[in-house]
């Protein structure tokens, strides 16, 4: 995977982050059981965004 890979998955966490913190919070929208799935979801894509982000770092650089 390529350096932007990872990018897009550290944007996607924030997205998800975002959502979660909404659906908990905004008392419109309050929904604490879909605000845990955005949650996990988002904890998903930050773990596959630091797995992408330490194979970059770990792969040799290609001239």
């Amino acid at each position: 995977m390529k350096h932007e890979d990872g990018l897009i998955f550290a944007v996607i966490f924030v997205v998800w982050s975002a959502l979660a913190l909404m659906y908990f919070t905004v008392p419109m929208v309050y929904m604490p059981t879909n605000a845990r799935v955005w949650g996990l979801g988002a904890l998903l894509f930050f773990v596959l965004a630091m797995v992408i982000w330490r194979a970059d770092r770990a792969s040799p650089k290609k001239k």
